[in-house]
């Protein structure tokens, strides 16, 4: 539940974000994102997460004339010791991770919420996902023109 939520509110972000900044928003949605697990009641950021988001950044930068969105999702679950205050502790530090790979603080958003339980993974593993980071575009004229760059790889593509 937890994993179809996070991967829910992912999803319809970047649905408004690319409804807000492309003209043509059916054209293609472009986004990088990540979402991982932390030991329960850490907010340790892990090495494995931190290479990940240095990574998106470094292909969210190929993007031609935009500006970078990050987009932090932070959950305390329902389980750990002060929840609430571990899910602002962890986008606390998405945040300043962001901020120290050049993400200006205007364009981060950042999403806080209490994960109630645990979700299936497709393996039928429990999943638990407290952290989870979404780059994406912002283009001031409109994103369509990135749809048929090169430099940019669309997650999805609308047939035309």
């Amino acid at each position: 539940m937890a994993e179809s939520m996070l991967r829910g509110a992912i999803r319809t972000t970047i649905f408004l974000l690319v409804m807000w900044s492309a003209v043509n928003a059916n054209a293609c949605t472009i986004s990088e994102d990540m979402e991982g697990s932390l030991p329960l009641n850490s907010v340790e950021i892990p090495n494995s997460a931190r290479l990940r988001i240095a990574d998106m950044v470094f292909a969210a930068r190929q993007w031609p004339d935009v500006d970078i969105r990050g987009i932090v999702y932070a959950g305390g679950y329902v389980k750990e010791r002060n929840p609430k205050a571990l899910a602002d502790q962890r986008a606390s530090a998405l945040e300043s991770y962001l901020l120290q790979l050049g993400i200006k603080k205007g364009d981060i958003w950042l999403n806080k919420r209490i994960i109630r339980k645990r979700d299936a993974a497709d393996d039928g593993s429990r999943t638990l996902y407290q952290i989870g980071v979404t780059l994406v575009p912002i283009c001031h004229d409109g994103c369509d023109r990135l749809c048929d760059d090169p430099r940019v790889t669309p997650m999805s593509k609308a047939v035309k």
